[in-house]
């Protein structure tokens, strides 16, 4: 698994794979800094730019999972591995991890450059503090990164899968939260689970309880836990021509 980890990173770096995502990301948490109100605290400044970031991060997300997944179903690269004889877990976790990887590494590109901006605009601040929100957020980042793991080994096109994670991230809360309260009022304990909609609220941890928090916390944990299992299930028996 290392060295098929480190062939990918050396793809990714010999063909600048992702190097656009990354300089937008430092471009757009410059931005978010220099839009935030300086009449609040640094801490608040940065809140905002992480609450405001979620909003278009996960479009950033999918051109890691093209990097990790379309790119190895497009280009046969699955096909060649297997018949090389490496193991279908070997390959499908190796790919997960290379997912949970760039994920953090985007993230925390973007929030460096907010934080530096912010720094810049206001001096010196508890960093620990700041990064508190961002901390919180990993988590839910990396349950929306395995719904797109999983999205990319349901449906064949990859364009299909990227459409699909760019709606479910735009609305798929918006949509679900409305048939909730309309038609299964309920089951409303749900709506406290939905990881894409939480990005944005563990950004003020002050109006988050503790109860709330940890059933956040443990959702994301259990949702992507689960998107993984169906993921490795659909690879497993998914026939490579």
């Amino acid at each position: 698994m290392i060295n098929t980890l480190k062939a990918d990173f050396y793809r990714i770096i010999k063909s600048s794979l992702g190097f656009y995502s990354i300089a937008g990301l430092i471009v757009l948490g410059i931005v978010f800094g220099f839009l935030a109100s300086t009449d609040n605290p640094p801490q608040l400044m940065v809140q905002s730019g992480l609450s405001n970031g979620a909003l278009l991060i996960p479009v950033f997300l999918t051109n890691i999972f093209m990097i990790a997944w379309g790119h190895e179903f497009s280009y046969r690269v699955v096909n060649n591995s297997l018949i090389a004889g490496m193991k279908r877990s070997t390959f499908f976790f190796s790919k997960t991890l290379l997912t949970f990887l760039l994920t953090i590494l985007f993230v925390t590109t973007f929030a460096g450059s907010l934080i530096g901006t912010t720094w810049f605009l206001k001096g010196g601040f508890s960093l620990t503090v700041a990064l508190k929100p961002l901390v919180a957020q990993i988590p839910l980042y990396l349950a929306a990164s395995c719904l797109g793991i999983l999205l990319f080994n349901a449906l064949k096109a990859s364009y299909l899968s990227v459409a699909a994670f760019i709606s479910i991230a735009f609305v798929g809360d918006t949509i679900f939260s409305n048939i909730v309260s309309t038609y299964l009022g309920k089951l409303d304990f749900i709506l406290d689970t939905l990881f894409f909609s939480n990005l944005r609220m563990v950004t003020d941890l002050s109006a988050v309880s503790s109860n709330q928090f940890q059933t956040i916390m443990i959702s994301s944990v259990l949702y992507g836990a689960a998107a993984l299992f169906i993921s490795f299930s659909l690879f497993s028996n998914r026939e490579f021509k």
